[in-house]
């Protein structure tokens, strides 16, 4: 089956840093904008199917003293499941506790003229 870019929408309409849901061709997908990166993933968690649509996007901690105010890095490139809180790298899928095992599928996505196009 050959790949095709789907119109999913105004990259205006996606708020910076939260998840939001679309479907294309019955197949359920996140979009989360980061600045002007957009990222799409599948819409389930491979731990338990949870939603991920309903998780919440942060960035990774840094290191830091004890006492120091926490650090993030990889700030907007985190999707957090919202029912075991497993933590994914928007820019591969993969997980962050285990990446060679665990991952969602990534689409690869264009912004032009203000749509946002995911290619499957």
């Amino acid at each position: 089956m050959p790949s095709r870019e789907h119109d999913v929408g105004s990259a205006a309409d996606l708020d910076d840093g939260k998840p939001r849901r679309v479907e294309v061709n019955g197949r359920a997908l996140v979009l989360v904008r980061a600045g002007a990166a957009v990222f799409a993933v599948r819409d389930v968690c491979p731990h338990q199917a949870a939603r991920l649509s309903d998780g919440h996007v942060e960035g990774t901690t840094l290191a830091c003293k004890p006492g120091q105010d926490v650090r993030y890095g990889r700030e907007g490139e985190i999707l957090v499941c919202p029912w075991h809180g497993w933590e994914y790298d928007l820019t591969t899928g993969r997980a962050l506790v285990d990446p060679d095992r665990v991952r969602v599928a990534t689409y690869p996505v264009r912004v032009v003229d203000d749509r946002v196009l995911v290619t499957m």
